[in-house]
């Protein structure tokens, strides 16, 4: 179950890189070294101005293509009114941050391209431009691939108006710091040191009555859709929702009658948090994890659809082409 689930090379691949002997001490050296005689890139991603930020390879357009189609075949077969948002990343949004010729791909007109390909199918979710107007805040980590809270919020008011929901004042949801010592996963992977580490923020109206996570070993609850206990681990990002699970559901007392089925990748964590007033079930899937099919879910039953995917997974992994069998 572990192996199907993906459980197990998750484990294979955190246990190498936490025990391979001095393994951070040599990437750290080496990496410093090239720093030293002009270098700007490595492991993927730029050494940028205060920044590290993600080098994306251009989209594989067979992903992308699968990707529309399970999109295009999820609609068709459950007439759900479905919304899609493509989150670009910090490399492209914070262009100033990246080093001197550092070569991305036009995600503007990437993303736009998808949405027109998913015209009548899909209502498109402008987060490109409402991180546009925030540019030059603190809308993306220093040392992660994420959003913070504050883009994430950005995003949530630039998706209200798709979502037929209201968009609530920042001040609203009480956002405060948890921590002040975040290091994340462009911090791992880069080698690079010389940098300051990030701040986690998160806000602390929760309306959750229950929160439960099917996993192959069965059903388990919690009463908190936050996790205290990753911001004391290297995976501090997990403080949100958890590690990434295959089915989540989160049941809140909103009080609205309202359903959202989201369809996502990890940025979907720390956003899920300010549409939690106007719903009384949000059930999350990541289909990457996900190897029996959608059919058992209930969709019809749910009001709204959601699909929520950084450009980085959209265009580089093809799990939602799982969708285009239908119903499964």
């Amino acid at each position: 179950e572990a192996v199907v689930s993906g459980e197990y090379m998750q484990k294979v691949d955190g246990y190498i890189n936490d025990h391979f002997v001095g393994r951070d001490v040599w990437v750290t050296v080496k990496t410093t070294d090239e720093y030293l005689i002009g270098k700007r890139e490595n492991g993927g991603v730029f050494i940028g101005k205060g920044a590290l930020l993600p080098s994306l390879a251009d989209p594989d357009e067979g992903d992308v293509d699968r990707n529309i189609q399970g999109i295009q075949s999820f609609v068709k077969t459950y007439g759900l009114p479905t919304s899609l948002m493509i989150v670009p990343s910090s490399s492209e949004i914070q262009k100033d941050k990246n080093p001197p010729y550092a070569q991305v791909f036009d995600q503007r007109a990437f993303i736009d391209g998808v949405y027109g390909r998913l015209a009548g199918s899909a209502a498109p979710i402008d987060a490109y431009g409402a991180l546009a107007e925030r540019s030059g805040d603190y809308i993306y980590y220093r040392t992660d691939h994420h959003w913070t809270a504050d883009g994430a919020y950005a995003a949530y008011v630039g998706a209200c108006g798709a979502l037929g929901i209201p968009a609530r004042p920042y001040d609203h949801f009480a956002i405060r710091q948890v921590s002040d010592d975040f290091y994340g996963t462009l911090y791992s992977k880069s080698g690079f040191r010389f940098i300051q580490p990030d701040v986690i923020k998160a806000s602390s109206l929760e309306q959750t009555a229950r929160y439960s996570v099917t996993a192959p070993g069965g059903v388990q609850e919690y009463d908190s859709i936050y996790f205290p206990e990753f911001l004391s681990q290297k995976d501090q990002y997990s403080y949100f929702l958890g590690l990434n699970e295959a089915l989540v559901t989160i049941d809140t007392n909103a009080g609205t009658g309202k359903s959202l089925l989201v369809f996502k990748d990890s940025y979907a964590h720390s956003f899920v948090p300010f549409l939690m007033g106007d719903y009384d079930r949000i059930t999350l899937v990541d289909l990457r994890y996900l190897n029996t099919g959608i059919g058992a879910l209930g969709v019809e039953d749910y009001d709204q659809a959601l699909f929520l995917y950084s450009v980085d997974v959209f265009s580089h992994q093809n799990d939602i082409g799982k969708l285009r069998t239908g119903k499964g």
